[in-house]
């Protein structure tokens, strides 16, 4: 990326619910059901140019290189989800994925050797994560980014926020025919997510025209508005002062496609650097496609599995220097993620940034 190149922060704020769906088949019908996901960095970097005025798709066409930096920010880094906090807003970020709740507490998993246990990580993972024993559940939820960075910094957990962003309502609609009329019996139900007030998603956006932008844009949805807030600045957790026996943690602050399509980030660019461990979430699904003004239809559509933002990797460098030097190379800048059609838009579309911290040896 260009250090010099022009930041800004922007911010949308839903002003209806929001439908991004997941990507499994849907047909309206009896007992059917539309299930919706939150909104992936696909979703975002496509409201951002509407925001920046640009036609839809435009930076995943095959013109695409020359759009971003000219018509479009060169890269879109987000979604990350904020709160309103006075004149600014303030980000909210998923507990991470090795935090598990343990007889009404919050604690860490544990570093254990894995020995002869069956499991289904390559034999250069070198420790597995463990509860101990004590039957416990994973977290969900949300922490302010205090929280993220005593974590980061330190190893310690706190309890989840105890405001969700948003909330999901279902909905039951009837399905028409072209001409508009209802289709019989064609009942489904569908899943809307409803965000809390002043609440919204963040992007950071790299370069692109310095015009104004538009003042709302089309977000989650038919007919569905969002309000564009530029904001001068977001903070996000630093990376903390040392990193001892070049032990390293990344922290998943959006959702990844690593190349392969597996769940294994790609550590070539860093030698001599090793997984040691890993807390994953679910798989999210990921969709994208293109509306075309002509006639309404989508097109240019993909299905993807990425892992989830809040997921955890423990990485061993050769040198506490190494690992030093991959932290401050990751300040807004992706891990490797997947190419589509020899293209590397899932990294410029905000696809797979993770802040980093520290983790102790066992």
């Amino acid at each position: 990326m260009t250090a010099s190149a022009r930041v800004r922060w922007v911010v949308l704020e839903p002003l209806d619910t929001v439908i991004v769906r997941d990507g499994r088949a849907f047909d309206a019908g009896a007992q059917s059901q539309s299930r919706t996901v939150t909104p992936t960095p696909t979703t975002m970097a496509g409201a951002i140019g509407a925001a920046y005025g640009a036609a839809p798709g435009a930076a995943r066409s095959a013109s695409g290189s020359d759009a971003r930096g000219r018509t479009l920010p060169s890269h879109v880094q987000g979604p990350f989800t904020v709160c309103r906090a006075g004149d600014g807003w303030e980000g909210r970020w998923p507990v991470p994925a090795d935090a598990v709740a343990v007889y009404g507490g919050i604690e860490r998993l544990s570093l254990v050797d894995p020995g002869d246990a069956e499991h289904d990580l390559s034999g250069e993972v070198e420790l597995l994560l463990d509860d101990g024993g004590q039957d416990s559940e994973p977290v969900t939820g949300w922490w302010d980014e205090q929280a993220l960075t005593e974590y980061l910094h330190g190893g310690t957990v706190a309890q989840p926020l105890p405001d969700e962003p948003w909330c999901t309502e279902r909905r039951v609609g009837l399905a028409r025919e072209d001409d508009r009329t209802a289709k019989d019996s064609m009942l489904y139900a569908a899943e809307h997510l409803r965000f809390a007030r002043d609440h919204g998603l963040a992007a950071r956006c790299l370069g692109g025209p310095d015009h104004s932008l538009a003042g709302m844009v089309n977000f989650g949805g038919r007919g569905k508005r969002a309000q564009v807030h530029e904001v001068p600045d977001l903070t996000v957790p630093e990376p903390p002062g040392g990193f001892d026996g070049g032990r390293l943690l990344l922290y998943l602050a959006t959702p990844a496609i690593f190349p392969g399509g597996g769940w294994r980030p790609d550590l070539a660019r860093w030698p001599g650097t090793t997984l040691v461990a890993a807390a994953v979430g679910r798989p999210q699904v990921v969709t994208t496609a293109t509306p075309r003004r002509s006639d309404g239809s989508v097109g240019d559509g993909l299905l993807m599995w990425a892992v989830p933002a809040g997921s955890v990797y423990y990485l061993r460098f050769p040198s506490e220097a190494a690992a030093a030097d991959a932290a401050e190379s990751l300040r807004y800048e992706p891990l490797d993620q997947q190419l589509i059609n020899g293209r590397n838009w899932l990294s410029t579309a905000g696809f797979g940034l993770a802040f980093t911290g520290r983790w102790d040896a066992p």
